[in-house]
Order: C-alpha cells, then structure tokens, then sequence
C-alpha cells in the first residue's frame, strides 16, 4: 500500500485516504472485511496507533463500521452515505417521490464562476469552470432552473448524458468523489426573463432559491448548485432534531 512518508501530510491521513480511494473505487465492496490491523502494519510499515487512527476516520465519515473481535468492515450502506441528508442526489429524491420526474440539460460549458463559487472553489475568478444548466419537469410541467459550478478537472462532464443520470452518479463512476457535507442557503429572489421563461411564470414572480456549498468525502470543494423553484410546486421540510 502506497504511503508516502515524505509528504506533509500526517500519515494516518495518508493511510485513511488510501483505503477511502480503494473503497470508494470498489476494491473493498460494501460489506466486505478490510485487512486486519496486523496486515496493515506489516503491508504499509506503519505503528499500530496510526494504522488505528487512520480506521477511526473512516469510522467516523461513516464508510466503515467495526465488529468487535472481528474487524473492520466497509458499511453496508455506503450507496446511502453518499446521498443521504441535504446533499442526496436531487434526481434521486424526486424520483422516489409518486410524480413523473424529468430533467432536461438546457447548457453544458466552460464559464466565469460568480464570486462567491470561484471564492468556494478556490479558483481564480479569471479562470474559467465547468457550468451545468438543467431544467426540472415534475408531471411534464417545468419547476426548477437549476445551476451548477464545478473545478475545470470535470471537463468530461460537459460531454456527459445529464438527463438521464444524476449528476452524483457520474461523479462517483467518472471520477471516483463522493459528496459528504457542506452547507445551503435559503432565499427568495424574483424570476428574471430567462428564468421567468424557461419556468413558465411572470417576471418579477417570487421564486425560491437554494444553493448548495458541497465538499467531498475528503473534504475538497466538489460543487455549488443553485436552484430556482417554483413556489407553487416546492416544499421543503425539516426535521427537528
């Protein structure tokens, strides 16, 4: 197991984020037994504290789960920890719900980022990046303009069959990154022409806006998306916890 002790990295993160690549690449599958702590200390030459450490946030991300007297397991529900709570696939919570769901890729480009994606992203706001444009359909009828910014290192995505697929699925299978945390606001803004066109509603109508800020599962920025809802046709609700 590749781990360079010349990096500056600690090298239980280094450790972590190997076996975080091979889990994530499906070379320990969900549900099966990861090496024992032994055989990762003879494998990768490491003290058994690091080897432990490097576990224990894999543990703690949710990937892993430990069996006592056992070892160390990949969770079961990996598929769900990569789409669960407020960063879940859009495509793949309205398909759950009873309505007909569609999604139409209106724009694929390279573009200037606003401020506050290029800031997100760390990238310069000269330096052009990925911008998807996708409209929502829920029973045939427009709901949703939603606008997404990724680094320039997903180029490929701009030749990817959005309509079909989640955005998420693709990017766990073309480039191996899993969504995890971050955060969202909550707005309201006012349909502009385009958006006023394209969702079927009078100008200046009030529209609710979400943005995501999402990190990936090793805690670089994977995206920001804004969506422009229909308030007739949108509903959030939040647990209380």
């Amino acid at each position: 197991m590749n781990v360079r002790t010349t990096s500056t990295d600690a090298l239980y993160c280094q450790l972590a984020e190997e076996l975080r690549s091979k889990i994530i690449r499906g070379v320990y599958p969900c549900g099966s037994k990861l090496p024992s702590e032994s055989e990762l200390i003879a494998d990768t030459g490491l003290s058994r504290s690091t080897v432990r450490h490097a576990l224990k946030i894999l543990v703690d991300e949710g990937l892993v789960a430990k069996k006592r007297g056992r070892g160390a397991f990949v969770s079961k529900t990996l598929q769900s920890h990569a789409d669960e709570t407020v960063f879940s696939s859009f495509t793949t919570s309205m398909q759950g719900g009873r309505s007909e769901f569609e999604t139409r890729l209106v724009d694929a480009r390279m573009a200037d980022a606003p401020s506050d994606t290029a800031s997100f992203l760390r990238v310069d706001p000269a330096s052009p990046v990925v911008e998807l444009v996708r409209l929502r359909y829920l029973d045939r009828e427009a709901f949703c303009l939603e606008t997404t910014w990724l680094p320039r290192e997903f180029k490929e995505l701009l030749d990817t069959d959005l309509d079909r697929r989640s955005l998420y699925t693709a990017l766990r299978e073309h480039f191996h990154r899993v969504p995890a945390n971050g955060h969202k606001t909550f707005e309201v803004c006012f349909a502009r022409p385009r958006e006023a066109f394209l969702l079927d509603v009078e100008r200046d109508t009030a529209l609710m806006l979400v943005t995501d800020f999402v990190y990936d599962i090793d805690g670089r920025p994977l995206h920001v998306s804004k969506r422009v809802m229909r308030t007739d046709k949108t509903k959030y609700t939040e647990p209380i916890r």
